[in-house]
């Protein structure tokens, strides 16, 4: 578990399990989603975060790195089913980190999508609000002047009625 480069090879092994690439998309690791695994782990779990990863990932039938590509998947839905909270953390560092290089926003533009690694700065384009072909049409909800709204009574839910307590 001291290893430094059991560990490199097990967080490799493990983003390309979820993402291994193919054609025009990189795998995980040519990318550099595995450092960001890392860090995100060490944010949510501190500094033993990819050390327990590797150590469950172990414990499930790893190391990773001897097997071949059905047996890593075979471990991972083993994490998958019995850690589902480190795997949801797992799954979604590994998406966001891909997603959001510049290699990939290249491959998801290839496909004539707008696409943008970082759309808060500018958003995506939407076309002008048109009232009449936007208007709501459910006739639920109505207009009320500002001077006409009045506070709601919550001293009901102080009593405890309503199922609160």
């Amino acid at each position: 578990m001291n290893d430094p480069l059991g560990l490199a090879t097990c967080l490799r092994d493990l983003v390309d399990v979820l993402i291994p690439g193919e054609g025009p998309w990189p795998a995980a690791s040519m990318v550099g989603a595995q450092g960001v695994l890392a860090m995100r782990l060490m944010e949510a779990l501190g500094e033993a975060g990819p050390d327990n990863l590797e150590q469950a990932l172990n414990d499930r039938g790893g190391p990773l790195a001897p097997l071949d590509a059905a047996a890593r998947s075979e471990v991972v839905r083993r994490l998958e089913a019995t850690e589902p909270v480190l795997f949801k953390l797992v799954r979604n560092a590994t998406y966001l980190a891909y997603y959001e290089n510049p290699a990939v926003v290249r491959a998801v533009r290839g496909l004539g999508q707008p696409y943008q690694a970082m759309p808060g700065a500018n958003g995506y384009p939407l076309p002008a609000f048109d009232l009449d072909q936007d208007r709501p049409r459910h006739g639920r909800g109505h207009y009320i002047r500002t001077e006409d709204v009045k506070p709601l009574d919550l001293s009901v839910l102080a009593e405890g009625e309503h199922g609160c307590t």
